[in-house]
């Protein structure tokens, strides 16, 4: 079994959702993101960010190269879009890795930045609510009142990887009781992505 992610821009998921349905896939799902890609025109017009949609699935491992195969036809359609899966198993077929970073809601960006400099091309960020044994939910008018977080996603080739992985912790103190965390999961199929340079 495989969890398969399509990242695609806004609007674009329920086409790729029920591509998905009528080939067996499972525990389909989609989330609301923020992509983030390094571009200079879209930097000088301050609309660095991009509304994504970012579509979750099951397979099972027979099916996999099949789906994979049919969306990249249709992923290269869509502008900014990319298709990832991870074996449930551990598996590790590719020479990428898909970075995730969770930390308070805002920080994301910080993450993003740092794994710019050190040779990421992008990132997409989901933003949502938790509570871990380190920081208790806050009383206010007898609400319990959750910490917002942002879950950054990122692949990235294996050779960047711990470099990027490093320098993150680092940076943002993560060693620190309740600043986030970071940790990687192999990648086994992708298709959409465009190349990395080590530069």
């Amino acid at each position: 079994m495989q969890l398969l992610r399509i990242i695609l821009p806004r609007g674009k998921g329920s086409k790729f959702m029920k591509i998905l349905k009528d080939d067996g896939a499972t525990a389909i799902g989609c989330f609301y993101g923020e992509g983030s890609a390094p571009s200079e025109i879209l930097n000088a017009l301050a609309i660095d960010k991009t509304k994504k949609e970012i579509v979750t699935a099951l397979i099972e491992e027979e099916s996999v190269k099949k789906i994979i195969e049919e969306i990249s036809e249709k992923l290269a359609a869509v502008n900014s879009a990319v298709a990832f899966s991870t074996s449930l198993e551990g598996e590790n077929k590719m020479e990428y890795v898909c970075l995730y970073v969770i930390v308070d809601r805002h920080q994301g960006q910080k993450a993003i930045h740092i794994a710019q400099d050190h040779g990421a091309r992008g990132a997409t960020v989901i933003h949502g609510r938790g509570s871990g044994e380190a920081v208790k939910s806050k009383l206010f008018l007898s609400m319990n009142i959750e910490p917002e977080k942002d879950l950054v996603i990122m692949l990235v080739k294996k050779d960047l990887a711990e470099k990027i992985r490093q320098e993150i912790y680092d940076q943002m103190d993560l060693a620190s009781q309740g600043k986030g965390i970071i940790y990687s999961l192999p990648v086994n199929h992708v298709a959409g992505l465009v190349e990395q340079s080590d530069n």
